[in-house]
């Protein structure tokens, strides 16, 4: 079962997206890894993509609790090398180490989803 919400490609939508997912906390993940994996997965929709709208999923896999972001642009994320002295592109290194997993596929529609699974919350 997955749930999900659209919003306009906005800096302001993160903050609600963010409160979105935090909303599904009772599903045992770690809620403050969720929303900064979604915060960070929305900004650079929002910031690298000429998307109008993206759309966010939250879900249960066989694997766990994976949350999705889908937007219009077919250009899948590379994460770059970490710099000490770079002001931006730190992101995808961040989330990659927060998450159990993380990846990007094309969708048939056009676009892409960029999904990170997350990991289990405190016990």
């Amino acid at each position: 079962m997955f749930a999900s919400i659209t919003v306009p490609a906005h800096a302001e939508s993160v903050k609600q997206v963010r409160d979105w997912v935090g909303g599904f906390n009772s599903w045992g993940f770690d809620s403050y890894v969720a929303r900064l994996a979604v915060s960070e997965l929305v900004t650079n929709a929002v910031r690298h993509t000429s998307s109008s709208d993206v759309t966010i999923r939250i879900g249960q896999a066989d694997s766990g609790t994976v949350v999705e972001v889908l937007d219009g642009s077919p250009v899948l994320p590379v994460a770059r090398p970490l710099d000490e002295t770079a002001v931006e592109g730190r992101g995808l290194a961040m989330l990659g180490a927060l998450v159990k997993d993380w990846g990007a596929q094309p969708l048939s529609s056009g676009g892409k989803a960029v999904w990170a699974l997350l990991p289990q919350g405190p016990k």
